[in-house]
């Protein structure tokens, strides 16, 4: 069973790649952890910050709106563009910043518990075990970098040019540190072997 769903996921990996749907700055490590026989990956980021907006009066996890989302290093001209698309009418807009994150899939409690050991022992101090079923177990690989602050309500802005340019220089720090993370796992996955 576990290996008929590894199978069916990394084929469905090689469409989302074929169509331009994946991050391919993370893709070093998945195809990575995907030749290991207990282990495949479900989905994956390289971490991104971003600008996101919540409309007044409508549910925000269907109505919310990247006004940007950068997976690489943003700049603050970046910052700008995207402010520039902001609706007339916001309940708030506030700065991003999601940490890199891996879905992973194993074969069973023991192979959870090395990967998991893995991750946290190279920094990757938010993972855990997500979910346990009888044809897989799936740990959630993330660092504890996260930023979500807000910048404008009901409308207007609430801070000044000097402060977004501090979230971007913290927040593209943030996502420096956890990919450095992210290379430590990486290097160490060697261990996961037999």
């Amino acid at each position: 069973m576990f290996n008929d769903d590894k199978e069916f996921t990394l084929k469905k990996l090689q469409e989302a790649l074929d169509n331009g749907f994946v991050d391919l700055e993370v893709m070093y490590l998945v195809d990575n952890i995907n030749e290991f026989k207990d282990y495949y990956t479900t989905s994956s980021c390289i971490g991104r910050c971003g600008i996101i907006e919540f409309p007044k009066d409508k549910n925000p996890k269907i109505n919310s709106k990247w006004l940007g989302k950068w997976h690489h290093y943003a700049d603050y001209n970046e910052i700008d563009e995207a402010l520039l698309k902001k609706s007339e009418n916001f309940e708030k807009i506030s700065f991003v910043l999601n940490s890199p994150i891996l879905h992973v899939a194993s074969r069973n409690a023991e192979t959870s518990k090395k990967l998991l050991e893995l991750a946290y022992h190279n920094g990757l101090k938010a993972s855990s075990i997500k979910s346990i079923s009888s044809k897989r177990y799936i740990v959630e690989i993330m660092t504890t970098a996260k930023m979500d602050a807000p910048i404008a309500y009901d409308g207007k802005m609430v801070v000044n040019r000097e402060y977004l340019n501090i979230l971007l220089d913290e927040g593209n720090l943030k996502l420096k540190h956890a990919r450095k993370s992210l290379n430590r796992f990486y290097e160490k996955l060697v261990e996961l072997q037999d």
